[in-house]
């Protein structure tokens, strides 16, 4: 049997245990940040994002990892998922806690996502070889036309929208599909961002002075995009966080590493 002494230190341990975990258990919540539970994803988009070398590199990319340096989140760069478009896009829409970049935001997408941006401007147009000589008059004329699309991307979505037959549209999952069959002339155009394009262009060893626009389908923004059942406390905290990128002079100086210039 213990002594009256020994079982008033017992409660008093007993007591100081429960007051330390009662001090250090708010300090530990506070240390996690709401955005860890989220699922970051990407795709092969140079030069917004992209790997080169087995890391994940680009403009967009650089500014999602500072966001979530100055959150405090314990995700980073090597938390950031590679995936195909279509597959990104379809978790995107499905999973809570999923998000995607670089996301065209239009009228059709908007009530789909939860929107932080803007990053960057993009444009999404027809780009076909110059020796072909295509013009386009009237978006009827789209329809004449044999068009490489990458599933679900903003090109195809846009061409489907302007009515544009699924006949003429081919679909595939890696765009270096498309700039090889439009090299080969296997394809009239391709429907893609044009600085992605230009980039992967030099990177085959096209020569992008071969190319040219011939319609522009859509002057926009590269956007994160967040399952709509995000909470907004996220979303407004990852716009302040942006915001804060870009009023400090961090946005320019990212925008200078990766030799990109906003026209």
């Amino acid at each position: 049997m213990l002594d009256t002494n020994m079982k008033g230190t017992g409660r008093w341990m007993a007591a100081g245990l429960i007051a330390c975990l009662a001090i250090f258990a708010p300090i530990s919540s506070k240390a996690q940040s709401p955005l860890d539970g989220l699922t970051i994803m990407t795709e092969d988009y140079p030069p917004f994002n992209y790997s080169e070398n087995g890391k994940l590199s680009g403009i967009s990319t650089e500014i999602v990892v500072e966001m979530l340096k100055r959150s405090g989140s314990k995700k980073g760069l090597k938390d950031i998922q590679l995936l195909s478009w279509a597959r990104g896009y379809a978790q995107t829409l499905e999973k809570p806690n999923h998000a995607l970049f670089s996301t065209t935001r239009t009228t059709s997408r908007e009530p789909l996502f939860k929107w932080v941006g803007p990053f960057v401007p993009t444009m999404v147009a027809l780009i076909a070889k110059k020796n072909s000589k295509l013009t386009i008059s009237d978006m009827k004329d789209l329809a004449k036309l044999r068009i490489g699309v990458v599933k679900d991307d903003i090109g195809h979505l846009l061409l489907k929208e302007a009515g544009v037959p699924q006949d003429r549209l081919e679909a595939v999952l890696l765009n270096e599909q498309n700039y090889r069959k439009l090299n080969a002339g296997r394809v009239d155009a391709i429907a893609y961002e044009t600085n992605v394009t230009n980039w992967h262009f030099g990177k085959m060893g096209y020569d992008p002075d071969e190319f040219e626009v011939i319609h522009v389908l859509k002057r926009s923004d590269l956007y994160l995009a967040l399952h709509k059942d995000t909470p907004d406390s996220i979303v407004t905290r990852l716009q302040a966080l942006l915001d804060q990128i870009k009023q400090d002079g961090t946005y320019d100086k990212i925008l200078k590493n990766c030799n990109f210039t906003v026209h």
